[in-house]
């Protein structure tokens, strides 16, 4: 999958609760949940970014920036749900996870 293929997931699910968590060399984590939301770019400043799209979305009051050439793989995974149910994509040395929560969960 590539970083429009994520970026398509994300979209397919905006409005819904998903949980984000995302995991770095040196077990630095984080997770949140809540309703996935676009985020204006254009408010996030950035630090010599690597050339490409910077996409933002928020999860339960976090955003979490996508840099396009920061961006090296991902893949989906549908549970047997007939949809992709999970996507994680990998940023450098970050690992970013969005799932699906069930309509009974928190």
């Amino acid at each position: 999958m590539d970083f429009d293929g994520v970026l398509a997931w994300l979209r397919d699910h905006l409005g819904q609760r998903v949980v984000a968590a995302t995991t770095a060399e040196g077990n630095t984590t984080m997770s949140v949940q809540g309703h996935l939301l676009k985020v204006d770019a254009g408010d996030i400043n950035l630090i010599d970014p690597t050339p490409g799209r910077i996409e933002a979305w928020s999860v339960g009051g976090a955003t979490l920036v996508l840099l396009e050439g920061d961006f090296s793989a991902a893949g989906t995974t549908d549970f047997g749900t007939g949809r992709p149910a999970l996507v994680q994509a990998t940023f450098g040395s970050l690992v970013v996870t969005f799932a699906e929560l069930p309509a009974s969960a928190g």
